[in-house]
């Protein structure tokens, strides 16, 4: 009786990474597609809750929007606090590069 041996994952020749393929070009898609995006960051300071702000502003991207402010106050010894503020953005969406600049109009009279 001869044995078989199992048939290679999902086709002679090709490896798992190729099944892969089409969910990344998928996830690229939806990620191209997006809106918007929104993120945040966290900074931390002992001075004050205006210098952790101040630290957390100076990490948002470049040309997003600040969408709000949270922070946390810590004692963490006798008249010692801790602050750790949270600064909220929103990013305008990437689009594909000849995207961001329209096309001028054409003059009048011309086609």
């Amino acid at each position: 009786m001869a044995v078989r041996s199992r048939p290679r994952f999902p086709a002679p020749g090709l490896g798992p990474s190729a099944a892969l393929l089409p969910s990344g070009l998928l996830l690229l898609l939806l990620a191209w597609a997006a809106p918007a995006r929104a993120g945040s960051v966290t900074s931390q300071s002992i001075w004050g809750k205006s210098n952790a702000i101040e630290r957390a502003m100076q990490q948002v991207p470049a040309g997003a929007t600040v969408t709000g402010t949270s922070c946390n106050e810590v004692n963490v010894g006798i008249g010692n606090y801790h602050y750790s503020c949270t600064v909220e953005f929103s990013e305008a969406p990437a689009g594909p590069a000849g995207a961001a600049s329209p096309a001028p109009a054409p003059a009048p009279g011309q086609p």
